[in-house]
């Protein structure tokens, strides 16, 4: 997938955990700062599963749009989910300003409250679904002809704000999902102990 990829955190142990895993890598720029500051066609915002906007990176973006995002990102989730966007499931969203042009929801938990922890795969699972939502839509423009207008995204440490989740374990599972869908390395899940092993290696704690 043809895509420059900004990783941008505030947090300079997210940012240091990033360089850990993710090393160099072409069309990919990590930094300490706010992703708001750089001049991109997206961005993806972590959050929860009913588009509340109420803290971290999701409430400074909501800022930015004057309170509107909020408002247009639940009545979607509304309208096609029912209410509910479940963790590792993204959609993309016009967001209507000059920069960013397009916003990519991606939860991280299901409810603000809810509490990270090594012993889960969310970081992962928000990650891919925010990347898969990219690379579809930037497909299907494609298919009907058109360039995308997606060229660049920026992501924050996902699930490293409220989540509490720890950096090198967000940027490990962030590097997985960025390998499998933006570089094209799939795993191969042909028994359900490989898809097993997969999920426990991703759980793991020896990094810290």
């Amino acid at each position: 997938m043809a895509l420059s990829v900004f990783l941008r955190d505030k947090n300079p142990d997210v940012v240091k955990a990033w360089e850990r895993f993710f090393g160099r890598q072409a069309n990919l720029d990590i930094g300490e700062g706010d992703p708001l500051q750089l001049d991109l066609s997206a961005v993806v915002t972590p959050g929860n599963s009913f588009g509340i906007m109420d803290a971290g990176f999701a409430q400074e973006l909501n800022v930015r749009s004057n309170g509107l995002f909020e408002g247009r990102i639940r009545k979607l989730i509304e309208d096609k989910y029912a209410g509910e966007l479940p963790v590792g499931t993204a959609e993309v969203i016009k967001s209507g300003l000059d920069n960013p042009q397009f916003i990519v929801v991606s939860p991280t938990v299901r409810v603000p409250p809810e509490r990270l922890s090594s012993a889960n795969v969310n970081t992962y699972l928000a990650t891919r679904a925010a990347f898969r939502a990219i690379a579809s839509f930037i497909r299907k423009e494609r298919q009907e002809g058109r360039e995308s207008p997606i060229e660049s995204v920026a992501l924050v440490g996902m699930g490293t704000g409220l989540g509490k989740i720890p950096p090198v374990i967000a940027a490990f599972q962030m590097y997985e999902a960025y390998c499998q869908v933006v570089l094209g390395h799939k795993p191969n899940f042909a028994t359900i102990e490989s898809a097993a092993a997969h999920d426990q290696e991703l759980r793991k704690s020896r990094y810290m």
